[in-house]
């Protein structure tokens, strides 16, 4: 189509949040378009992935962007929407992108249809490392289609402003489903036309919503059904056409109940929608077949099947002994998807387990000394027990009992081809080669310095930096600057531990400048909301967070549990975690907690203020 002054401005908002790895494909895909009258606008809600210097290379080429804090999508789309000028406008998410000529002939399409309120095209699905697996082939849909929840893919739609003005900005409530919940609204004033092209790639990836909170879009559909009986006018609408809406919602609920690991409440959504509409409900039995196989044990399959968006890669959480990485851990393990392998590098590891022998504390692996390692690691991430190794090292019963527990949780998720959990205090100085060497994802659990002292207190924990100190390489690439003091340190626990937390907050430093796609979290910020919390570092992971998911996090961590550990289990993991995170106020006296404060101002301030001092 020729270019000329008098073609209408478009324009293009991708709200974006630590999605570095997908964002400069995406404003390529926009910046490269061969429509010229064309203004993009990238809302970034803080990213701390590297994302904002991305948005920076390119900002001589993008209209107007901004980065700071927001409540989630919709804000950030509707910031965009408020800058935006074009007469047509249209978002991208920071992990999709636009085929070449998609906006030029988008652009056609609503010129040749002026009575349209949006039109839209096909559909790519495209795996994280953007090969294409599957094209979404869609057809002309009205509003009784989408209020029986014919799902259109957003990133190939383009409204009209116009259309857009008089339905109202996208509705902050919904997080899941706002593109259809907007489509409704469209729809119920203006026209839809479909053209049967591909304009747009949407990609599934672990972290992507569609994939790691499934859940959601159930509970969604659920009430955007709702809301429409509501209206008056598409109650109507639906009253016409009552069976093929309610079998439309419950298709739905039920596709993205079985994604989120909910079979039976799957089952019983697809019951409803066979009474509301057979021949349509029997159109997915594939997806029936596969709940029933579910609830038989065989759920496991879909690994085989998952058109490579299944995350096979191992995550490691590490942080400082006593600072919640067996908590962290093992929340995560209530996925169920995931094979729980404990502190590999404990200097009293079972062979079984790591067939290297570890000789120190926090002992320091990397490049140049990963040849005492590598393969024993590889062993233990293809979840091969070394049953001989502990057969010949066992000394005890209990020995015994532990044995049988690791075989058992390396054969299960050998066979049900689980992703692999390290949980590691012991490994914090040798993250990055873990996450090199290996491939791990890296979650860092990092503890108020008094509430990690008054741990080691309370237990009497003392620490022998003997161990640091043996390790020329670890001294010479990260603790050169604390030898003075680990050489002196006197036989005084807060001053110990003081010390240590220094130097692991001087190295996470590092480690964020350099790896910003680590997970660096404060333990104390997890207690204090730990469903919401869990629930972003789920998604993160790409892991599903189910809704027995979010009851066993409830169960463990709500206030019906103890509000403080018990020195006869000092690994319990189920504790009031709000109210455990004043503990070391009333553990410590407030000369001591001034100790600690002086003890480690020089290396304090990136992660706490003097407000979590109070």
């Amino acid at each position: 189509m020729p270019q000329s002054k008098e073609l209408p401005l478009v324009s293009i908002i991708t709200p974006s949040f630590n999605q570095g790895a997908f964002l400069e494909e995406t404003i390529l895909s926009v910046l490269e378009q061969d429509y010229t009258n064309l203004e993009y606008l990238v809302v970034d809600g803080a990213s701390t992935d590297g994302s904002v210097d991305i948005i920076r290379r390119y900002q001589d080429r993008i209209t107007w962007w901004i980065s700071e804090p927001d409540s989630g999508q919709a804000e950030a789309i509707n910031k965009g929407l408020a800058h935006a000028k074009g007469e047509i406008v249209a978002w991208l998410n920071s992990d999709d992108t636009y085929r070449p000529g998609a906006i030029r002939a988008a652009v056609d399409a609503l010129l040749q249809n002026p009575a349209a309120g949006f039109v839209y095209g096909n559909l790519d699905s495209i795996d994280q490392d953007g090969e294409l697996f599957n094209t979404i082939t869609y057809q002309q849909h009205d509003l009784a289609d989408l209020l029986s929840f014919r799902i259109i893919g957003q990133p190939s739609v383009f409204m009209r402003k116009s259309a857009l003005e008089r339905a109202g900005e996208l509705d902050p409530s919904y997080h899941f489903l706002l593109d259809h919940q907007l489509w409704l609204r469209i729809a119920r004033s203006a026209e839809l036309k479909y053209v049967p092209e591909v304009w747009a790639a949407a990609r599934h990836h672990p972290g992507a919503k569609n994939v790691a909170q499934a859940s959601g879009f159930s509970e969604e559909t659920a009430r955007i059904l709702e809301w429409a009986q509501g209206e008056s006018d598409l109650a109507e609408q639906i009253e016409a056409n009552k069976n093929k809406v309610r079998a439309g919602a419950q298709r739905l609920i039920a596709r993205y109940l079985l994604d989120a690991g909910e079979a039976w409440r799957a089952l019983k959504a697809y019951g409803h929608a066979f009474l509301a509409g057979p021949s349509y409900t029997l159109k997915h039995a594939g997806r029936i077949l596969f709940a029933i196989l579910s609830l038989l044990g065989f759920g496991w399959l879909r690994r085989y099947t998952s058109n490579g968006v299944s995350n096979r890669r191992p995550i490691l959480v590490s942080g400082l002994h006593r600072s919640g990485t067996t908590w962290i851990g093992r929340m995560l393990a209530f996925s169920g998807e995931l094979a729980y392998v404990s502190e590999p590098l404990n200097v009293h590891h079972r062979p079984g387990v790591l067939s290297s022998p570890v000789k120190h504390w926090y002992s320091y692996i990397s490049s140049q000394n990963e040849g005492e390692y590598l393969a024993a690691f590889e062993k233990t991430l293809q979840l091969r027990y070394g049953i001989w190794k502990e057969l010949f090292s066992l000394r005890s019963l209990h020995d015994l009992l532990r044995m049988l527990r690791d075989a058992f949780i390396f054969g299960r998720g050998r066979i049900t081809r689980q992703r692999v959990l390290l949980k590691d205090p012991f490994a914090l100085f040798s993250v990055p080669w873990f996450a090199e060497g290996l491939d791990c994802e890296v979650v860092i659990a990092i503890r108020h310095p008094a509430a990690f002292v008054s741990s080691l207190k309370r237990l009497d924990w003392s620490f022998d930096f003997g161990d640091l100190l043996a390790q020329p390489a670890l001294m010479r690439d990260y603790l050169e600057p604390f030898r003075s003091d680990m050489e002196k340190v006197p036989n005084d626990l807060i001053v110990q531990a003081s010390l240590l937390w220094r130097i692991n907050a001087h190295v996470l430093k590092q480690f964020q400048a350099k790896f910003p796609q680590f997970h660096i979290l404060k333990h104390d910020e997890l207690s204090r909301e730990p469903l919401d919390s869990f629930r972003k570092l789920y998604s993160a992971l790409g892991l599903r967070f189910t809704r027995s998911v979010e009851k066993e996090i409830l169960l463990a961590t709500g206030p019906g549990n103890p509000k403080r550990g018990s020195r006869k289990s000092i690994y319990n993991t189920r504790l009031d975690s709000a109210a455990n995170l004043d503990n070391w106020k009333r553990r410590l006296s407030k000369t001591e907690i001034e100790r600690i404060r002086e003890l480690t101002k020089d290396e304090v301030a990136p992660f706490y203020g003097d407000e979590d001092w109070a």
